[in-house]
């Protein structure tokens, strides 16, 4: 069938949306009583937390097992399930931390029976103190890794619902990208053929490439509101993307202000060779150098790769990029085609 790859396309997205709003966020830690904690062993050799849950499934009235973990020394605990999402935790803290440890965050690690094993990486920083001679020893750590008896999103601290956003806002700029590409591509063969078809197929896909662009600065504004609090802040990743958005939207007018067609595709195509670079450096390796950036992936933040993630995600994800891009170009096709048509109806 010629037009597979367009049913393929329509397929990916119908899964990609319906999957990407209807799966549940798994389990998760929101926030834990006291974030920093001094104990004196010799004194008080308990730890008490209060544990509030995301999306948990906690048997009112049940112990569950705990830790508090850092790298590989485990500190064993007891949480009692005041309701389906608090729990009550109790750590024996007998003797003092390994000096690599103390005052060190740890990792608390909670195992559900419903929910599976899940945690909330550095969110407990133990201090003891004291003139102890006793060292904590560790404990053992969870048997196995359990994981939640349902499907689901991973739960991420400040994300939260908004982690399902992935699925839509980092493909709007993965189908950009590539049809820039090809936009710069078929540039590069207009001025080597002066073919004109190659000069509609490349104004085509950077339009639609732009189209794309600025569905992502809005999938973007939106998640930077509900995660950092503004639509928009001066971060290196998001005036490159606007300023790489600008460049395009150039071209367009440079197009539109020139009347002879061959005059057009020659320095619309030059423009285009010298744009497309200048765009990845904006978006991609000036971010990567900063100082300094909210956003995942640049600056002295990680990536979503970086991140304790599971592969559920990642089933909804890659299709859902591969479903956006196919339609990116599907678009492009049938811009191409009207443009062909209108231009053969002008010259008849």
């Amino acid at each position: 069938m010629k037009n597979w790859w367009k049913v393929v396309s329509v397929l990916l997205l119908a899964y990609a949306l319906y999957a990407g709003l209807t799966v549940p966020v798994g389990p998760g830690i929101a926030s834990v009583s006291q974030q920093k904690i001094e104990v004196n062993p010799n004194v008080n050799a308990d730890v008490e937390l209060s544990i509030q849950g995301y999306n948990t499934n906690f048997e009112i009235g049940k112990l569950y097992s705990i830790w508090l973990k850092k790298d590989s020394f485990y500190i064993c605990g007891q949480a009692k399930a005041l309701q389906a999402n608090i729990l009550s935790a109790t750590f024996k803290v007998e003797g003092l931390l390994p000096a690599r440890y103390n005052g060190q965050a740890f990792t608390l690690v909670v195992l559900g029976d419903k929910d599976g094993l899940f945690l909330a990486p550095g969110q407990v920083t133990l201090h003891t103190i004291g003139d102890s001679l006793k060292q904590i020893t560790t404990c053992l750590g969870p048997k196995e890794i359990a994981k939640s008896s349902y499907f689901s999103f991973p739960y991420r601290n400040v994300l939260y619902e908004t982690i399902r956003n992935l699925n839509y806002h980092v493909p709007m700029w993965f189908t950009m990208i590539a049809l820039l590409f090809a936009s710069f591509v078929y540039s590069i063969m207009y001025l080597n053929k002066l073919n004109p078809i190659y000069d509609i197929k490349a104004s085509q896909l950077a339009d639609v490439g732009i189209l794309f662009g600025l569905l992502g600065i809005t999938t973007g504004a939106f998640w930077a509101r509900f995660t950092w609090g503004v639509f928009w802040s001066p971060d290196p990743k998001l005036n490159g993307a606007a300023i790489g958005v600008l460049i395009y939207l150039a071209y367009n007018i440079l197009r539109s202000t020139i009347n002879d067609p061959s005059k057009t595709g020659r320095l619309a195509s030059v423009y285009n060779i010298m744009a497309f670079p200048i765009f990845i450096v904006l978006i991609i390796i000036l971010p990567k150098v900063a100082d300094f950036s909210l956003h995942p992936g640049s600056g002295d933040s990680v990536g979503f790769k970086d991140y304790d993630l599971d592969s559920n995600l990642r089933m909804i994800f890659y299709p859902a990029v591969l479903g956006w891009v196919l339609l990116g170009f599907w678009i492009a096709q049938l811009r191409t085609r009207i443009t062909i048509i209108k231009q053969k109806h002008d010259n008849d």
